[in-house]
């Protein structure tokens, strides 16, 4: 099964991605995970999206669908994508690669909460160094300290409210779009992400 998962900063599409990937026995894809990989391995993808990294640049498109292509290849069992595609070039780069595959995507979900209930998550959000397992101020395991991989918690340096109603402008502006483009498509489905994990899974379970 193949599944993009579209939603604003603070959704929880990795958290419901993760949840997914468990239950259907289908890899998670964390497009932000796959950029910082290649990086810290230093492959000929890895420097080239370092280049525009340091430089304050965003990674060109092209170099994003390379990496994604890359992992892709190596599956068989279709994937649950988190984080891609960010715009409608990405989009229908996708689509193409899929078509040129015998291929395409199975299912968009679309996790639709309100600005306040993002603030809310983010700037309450604390993740793991090592791992990058995601924790919020509400259920911090004991002394700051991961469960997974007992590595130490830390607020990452983008989730503060000025950050976050940023990271929400440029969501609405290149990200949003995908809206239409996949309800066109009839891939579309569209739920509440309001709630506790459980409660949002509930219903996505209940919706495929």
């Amino acid at each position: 099964m193949k599944i993009v998962m579209l939603g604003p900063p603070g959704a929880g599409k990795g958290t419901q991605a993760e949840k997914l990937s468990r239950k259907l026995n289908v890899p998670h894809l964390s497009a932000g995970d796959l950029l910082r990989e290649v990086v810290v391995k230093e492959t000929s993808l890895g420097k080239e999206a370092r280049s525009y990294m340091e430089k304050g640049e965003l990674v060109p498109d092209s170099i994003i669908m390379q990496i994604i292509e890359e992992k892709i290849e190596s599956l068989k069992d279709g994937f649950i994508l988190d984080g891609f595609p960010r715009n409608i070039n990405q989009a229908k780069a996708l689509d193409r690669y899929l078509e040129d595959r015998g291929e395409k995507l199975d299912l968009v979900i679309n996790l639709e909460v309100d600005k306040d209930t993002v603030i809310k998550r983010l700037t309450g959000r604390l993740v793991c160094q090592e791992c990058g397992k995601v924790y919020h101020v509400e259920n911090i395991p004991p002394r700051m300290i991961c469960q997974d991989c007992g590595n130490r918690l830390v607020q990452r340096a983008d989730d503060n409210e000025e950050t976050i109603n940023n990271r929400l402008k440029v969501y609405f502006k290149h990200t949003h779009p995908l809206i239409e483009y996949y309800q066109k498509k009839g891939l579309l489905r569209s739920i509440s992400g309001e709630g506790t994990p459980q409660e949002v899974f509930e219903r996505i379970i209940n919706l495929i």
